[in-house]
């Protein structure tokens, strides 16, 4: 469950973002859009307060009921939480489980302790066969920690689990699996196997309704470096065609397009169901497209395209990811 931020007094909101009328994507899809791919890129950090309907609404110019409804939808997905008197928040990280209870296993150690004293055994001796018995009973060692990463898109996804395969322990292992996988049941027995389960922070709420009373760990992503290498290479007077997968998502592409190529002064931003995709197309000399969108690449050949790549963001994989390994790892041994 997505949890309330608590502690030090919330700080100022300044919105990262501006609304793109000249898109043809409504204002709602594009305020849901921003919010929902900022909250997953790291761009309002996780309890960062947000402002109040009302705020918003006569701050960017949009209706009262617009806002209120994106607000809705967001909260329904467990991005942002309400406090009646505090105001609203991007969602914390849920609080994950550290381990089992060990209050049960303390008592029946004490009452074992306290019968052999009782019966005359010496202190010494109590922690010399408690030592054998506990080299007799020594496990096998570690298999390592399962690891499991949902996604959205097979390739992408296994190349994020790749990303954080590098940083894990030996014998540790990742796997990828995407949320259609989980939908029609494929991956089920491969995700109720895992030790450590992570998605993708805007799918939380989606992953935790496929696996019921499995924890699950949020990770944002953010763009990769080579994707903004390549983008800050491209020439001047390149005409850029940009194509985002999701509607929604459009105009914050198109915002971080314009940050890693500000030098590129042509550019024309679609979606990939778009009326006017090949005509956006055709018009370019340059694609840039979406992951999800590797279709791109068959229909402007041989115009050279590039995947506008992300990475799962390393501070979550040091803050989040790591430890909560790292627990699994104690609890096993």
């Amino acid at each position: 469950m997505p949890t309330l931020p608590l502690g030090l007094p919330p700080t100022p909101f300044t919105w990262p973002f501006s609304l793109d009328r000249s898109l043809g994507v409504s204002v709602g899809v594009q305020l849901r859009g921003q919010l929902e791919y900022g909250i997953a890129c790291g761009e309002l950090p996780r309890g960062s307060r947000l402002p109040s309907v009302r705020e918003l609404s006569q701050g960017l110019g949009v209706a009262h009921v617009t806002v209120a409804q994106v607000y809705k939808e967001l909260l329904a997905l467990g991005l942002i939480v309400t406090s009646r008197g505090r105001g609203t928040f991007v969602a914390d990280a849920p609080a994950l489980q550290s381990g089992p209870d060990l209050t049960h296993l303390h008592q029946l150690l004490g009452g074992a302790l306290r019968q052999a004293e009782a019966e005359g055994y010496s202190v010494r001796q109590i922690r010399s066969a408690l030592n054998v018995l506990l080299a007799q009973g020594d496990p096998a060692p570690s298999e390592g920690v399962n690891v499991l990463l949902v996604g959205l898109f097979s390739d992408a996804t296994r190349s994020y689990a790749a990303d954080v395969q590098a940083v894990l322990k030996p014998g540790d292992r990742i796997q990828a699996l995407t949320l259609s996988g989980l939908r029609n049941g494929e991956g089920l027995a491969v995700a109720r196997a895992a030790d450590v389960v992570l998605a993708l922070a805007h799918r939380l709420a989606e992953t935790c309704a496929l696996l019921p009373g499995m924890d699950v760990i949020p990770v944002g992503f953010i763009p990769s470096q080579p994707t903004r290498a390549a983008l800050a290479a491209l020439n001047p007077m390149t005409s850029l065609a940009v194509v985002a997968t999701f509607e929604e998502f459009l105009p914050t592409f198109l915002a971080g397009v314009k940050r890693f190529a500000p030098h590129v002064a042509t550019l024309r931003a679609t979606h990939i169901h778009a009326a006017n995709l090949q005509s956006v197309l055709d018009s370019c000399d340059v694609v840039l497209y979406a992951t999800g969108s590797e279709m791109i690449r068959d229909l402007v050949a041989p115009k050279p395209s590039l995947e506008y790549r992300h990475i799962i963001d390393p501070h979550d994989v040091e803050r989040l990811v790591l430890p909560a390994v790292q627990a699994h790892r104690k609890d096993a041994v």
